[in-house]
């Protein structure tokens, strides 16, 4: 058992040294674009790659992009529980307001005079409506598949 756990590590680490020490061919592809691969191809150049050199200059701009990806996840964060404490209050106003509207239904349906609109008749329609009249059937005339004149052929 261990054998084998040692088989698989030394492949493994094997295996990583060989793609370390692979050569990398810049070559021009079909679409005039270029092509990075490890197979040789004609008018191809071979690059030499250090694996395991980084430059100091792009380690220290990884970082700040780094630094800064952290400031704007928390300046995010930030923005996103401002806004649901926002939608929360503004939910709450709502639902105080529907509330004190219904109370405000309530107190003026036990109002001894009611001069409320919906029963005033002077907005009840004057006329009654007339009666709706059916249609006259359509004839059932096949639909027909040339265009509206002028008729305009085109020639070849």
């Amino acid at each position: 058992m261990i054998a084998t756990g040692a088989l698989v590590v030394a492949t493994g680490v094997v295996g990583v040294a060989d793609a370390a020490t692979a050569p990398i061919y810049k070559c021009l592809g079909n679409d005039l674009g270029m092509i990075y691969t490890d197979q040789p191809c004609k008018g191809g150049e071979r690059l030499d790659v250090h694996a395991g050199d980084p430059d100091p200059v792009a380690v220290a701009r990884l970082q700040s992009a780094r630094d800064q990806l952290d400031r704007s996840a928390a300046a995010r964060l930030v923005e996103e529980r401002r806004a649901a404490a926002q939608r929360d209050l503004a939910a709450w106003a709502r639902r105080r307001q529907e509330e004190d509207r219904i109370a405000a239904d309530d107190t003026a349906a036990l109002s001894p005079y009611d001069y409320s609109l919906p029963y005033y008749s002077g907005l009840a329609p004057m006329h009654p409506r007339h009666p709706s009249r059916p249609h006259p059937p359509r004839a059932a005339a096949p639909r027909h598949f040339a265009p509206t004149p002028p008729y305009v052929v085109p020639r070849s």
